[in-house]
């Protein structure tokens, strides 16, 4: 799937919430980021704007303290807090992230986590986001705060 700002003519229309469990629950088959975070869909709302995701990082991903690298955990976070948006505006946009910031406050070992993004304000052009991810035993490990470019979109080239 092309994300939604770039695949050109009128704008999609808002998917369901099946649609996008569906959607989401096969985010992980497709090639890209999320399977290489081993990103799972846990449970979603649109209506309050939020998304919660398990990730399961591999080895790969470990730095030399044998704990997820932190660019890795700003990854899984900007992820989930993207997703957030996505799912608040149902899938009718793109969401390019614009800023970042992310404080680490425990290691992130190398197994199945838990994350949750919100969108804590969506304007017509920018959204705001926080997310939070938890070490396996619930300890907090980083939370991270966002902007993104809510990006409407494009018509088709003629």
């Amino acid at each position: 799937m092309v994300a939604p700002d770039l695949a050109g003519g009128p704008p999609p229309a808002p998917m369901p919430a099946d649609q996008i469990r569906a959607h989401l629950s096969q985010r992980a088959d497709h090639p890209h980021c999320s399977q290489l975070l081993g990103f799972q869909l846990l449970d979603f709302s649109i209506e309050e704007r939020w998304l919660e995701a398990q990730f399961h990082p591999t080895q790969q991903l470990a730095n030399l303290r044998d704990s997820v690298q932190g660019g890795i955990v700003t990854a899984m976070l900007d992820e989930v807090m993207s997703l957030a948006v996505l799912v608040a505006e149902r899938f009718t946009c793109g969401v390019p992230t614009l800023e970042m910031k992310t404080s680490f406050y425990n290691p992130l070992p190398v197994e199945p986590c838990r994350a949750r993004g919100q969108a804590t304000r969506i304007g017509g052009r920018v959204a705001f986001m926080e997310g939070t991810i938890w070490t396996p035993s619930g300890d907090i490990a980083a939370k991270a705060s966002s902007t993104c470019h809510v990006r409407p979109v494009q018509p088709a080239a003629r």
